[in-house]
């Protein structure tokens, strides 16, 4: 129920928020620095209050208004999935927590280290794409965009350490958000525009972090059938809320009925997918196969087992093309390996290279082309995005060899 309310409830939101003027950053003169924020922190704020790929639509939407397309800016939109672990309120990684057996507090902290790190790999990429879109950096704006990189990273370390996953990556995003849209936002309409989400941002806030509003919340309305998985808060789960704020824009609109069937038709799948990956994976951890998968892994490993955790993560992402589907068919297995590592360190591992390669998975891929409707090929996008891939499994190893070399031990970052 966690991921499937999330998703039809985003797809609400979106649809009511599509009926009202939104655009903050596309009109005006095609900039370098206007290319960043659409890219790097107006699609990713989208993505994480909304999930389900609905960043890269805002995104691409407004590149095209920036008269940016082709293979570069199917490229530059799929960027917007970079914090994938915290997309759509975070329902895979607080599934991937469920399913570990770990406190979702130590996974999320963990998580955000290593997104830190890899945020600041994605920059050469994105330059890349910006010089062949016709924007390129100039040293200033490298300077710029590391600065604002480097400083989303620190917040999301410590939004993640201070709050809840559910809420962390809107409070990571909103300060360089701000920074960037300062002379936008005090344009005429440009508060109306932002209104949805503001009202959105604000009701989160407040059911995490208003001292015993999360008691509160949870008191009733908690559906909780099995003691072993979180239980289902009518009154506090992202999703509710997430569609409680999504009806309150849809009665500002017209079509609303139209709206609602839209997001029911394009929800209906999607739900039956998760649903599913769900039911294999608790298949897989009760029938003992996750733990004999993970004992033959083990065995033809050997020395090396740890450093296969980001290959598992990283297949889970590019096949399943959603951190939800990889954490439920792989979290059981990576969780069952004897690793002498925190617990929470390794349900992290698989789920940053897992969210990360879903960036280039398949079905994303052609989803995006599909999307950008001017001839691009799936796999042109795959040769502009596959370092974002690569850089992701280094994160990866690079983390377990630090802990590794210095014999970590414990729950969450030092």
């Amino acid at each position: 129920l966690q991921p499937i309310a999330v998703t039809f409830a985003g797809l609400l939101f979106h649809g009511a928020v599509s009926a009202r003027p939104r655009d903050l950053d596309a009109d005006g003169a095609a900039t370098h620095a206007r290319l960043f924020t659409v890219c790097l922190l107006l699609g990713p704020f989208f993505e994480t209050v909304t999930g389900f790929g609905v960043g890269a639509v805002f995104a691409l939407g407004d590149l095209h208004a920036l008269g940016i397309g082709g293979p570069a800016g199917a490229a530059l939109s799929l960027l917007s999935q970079m914090l994938i672990p915290w997309g759509g309120l975070g329902p895979g990684t607080l599934l991937g927590a469920a399913l570990a057996g770990v406190e979702l507090r130590a996974l999320g902290a963990w998580n955000a280290a290593l997104s830190a790190a890899w945020l600041l790999t994605l920059l050469p990429v994105f330059w890349r794409l910006a010089a062949e879109a016709g924007l390129p950096a100039t040293p200033r704006d490298r300077i710029e965009d590391a600065v604002t990189i480097a400083a989303l990273g620190v917040l999301l370390i410590a939004a993640n350490l201070l709050a809840t996953v559910e809420v962390a990556g809107l409070l990571a995003l909103g300060p360089p958000l701000v920074w960037r849209l300062r002379h936008r936002l005090a344009q005429p309409g440009a508060a109306r525009a932002a209104t949805p989400y503001l009202a959105l941002s604000a009701v989160l806030l407040a059911s995490r972090l208003v001292p015993g509003a999360p008691a509160l919340l949870t008191a009733v309305g908690m559906i909780r059938p099995w003691p072993d998985l979180p239980g289902f808060a009518l009154f506090h789960q992202p999703g509710m809320l997430l569609g409680a704020v999504g009806l309150g824009v849809l009665a500002t609109v017209r079509g609303r009925r139209a709206i609602l069937l839209r997001a029911g038709r394009r929800g209906a799948r999607p739900a039956v997918l998760m649903l599913g990956y769900v039911v294999l994976a608790r298949l897989l951890g009760g029938s003992g196969a996750a733990a004999a998968l993970a004992g033959a892994l083990a065995a033809a490993a050997g020395a090396a087992l740890a450093f296969t955790v980001p290959l598992l993560g990283a297949a889970g992402g590019f096949f399943a093309a959603t951190n939800v589907g990889s954490n439920s068919i792989l979290m059981p297995v990576v969780s069952a390996l004897a690793l002498a590592l925190p617990p929470a360190f390794v349900a992290a591992v698989q789920n940053f290279t897992g969210s990360a390669l879903c960036m280039v998975a398949p079905m994303r891929l052609g989803a995006t082309a599909a999307l950008a409707a001017d001839g691009t090929a799936p796999g042109a996008i795959a040769r502009r995005l596959w370092p974002t891939a690569a850089s992701a499994v280094l994160v990866g190893w690079a983390a377990i060899a630090v802990l590794v070399t210095a014999g970590a031990s414990g729950n969450g970052p030092a």
